[in-house]
């Protein structure tokens, strides 16, 4: 499901407005790990899926949002040591993502190079019918 055109960085902001939506539900105003958990799988998705400038966009909304209204209110962005924490594992996703991508994308590749160059060939006659 790559897509590097121009889709990755909407389905970002999207995912992580739905992400904080369900952590908000869940309480994350009192258990920040949460809203952090939640916006971290979502970057990491995002750096698996899409390019990598538009997973570290999506990380920079994530941060934004867990920054202004988990930890701090009313879209106020706060810089705390918790917030600095929080663009510690959006940047860890981020990458992490991006070479699972990377893999991903090898892998994919050698099987189609594989699948292509000896395609797979089956016998006829190897199959019965069902009898009834």
């Amino acid at each position: 499901m790559r897509n590097p055109e121009c889709f990755g960085f909407p389905f970002g902001c999207v995912a992580v407005v739905a992400a904080a939506s369900v952590a908000g539900l869940f309480g994350s105003a009192d258990h920040h790990g949460l809203s952090l958990a939640a916006l971290g799988f979502v970057v990491l998705i995002a750096g698996a899926v899409t390019s990598t400038a538009a997973a570290a966009g999506t990380a920079v909304i994530a941060w934004s949002v867990h920054s202004g209204f988990t930890v701090g209110s009313l879209g106020a962005l706060q810089f705390t040591l918790e917030t600095g924490v929080a663009a510690a594992v959006f940047l860890g996703a981020t990458l992490t993502g991006a070479a699972y991508r990377g893999r991903w994308v090898q892998r994919a590749t050698t099987i189609a190079t594989t699948v292509v160059k000896d395609p797979p060939t089956f016998k006829v006659s190897t199959f019965r019918t069902p009898s009834i």
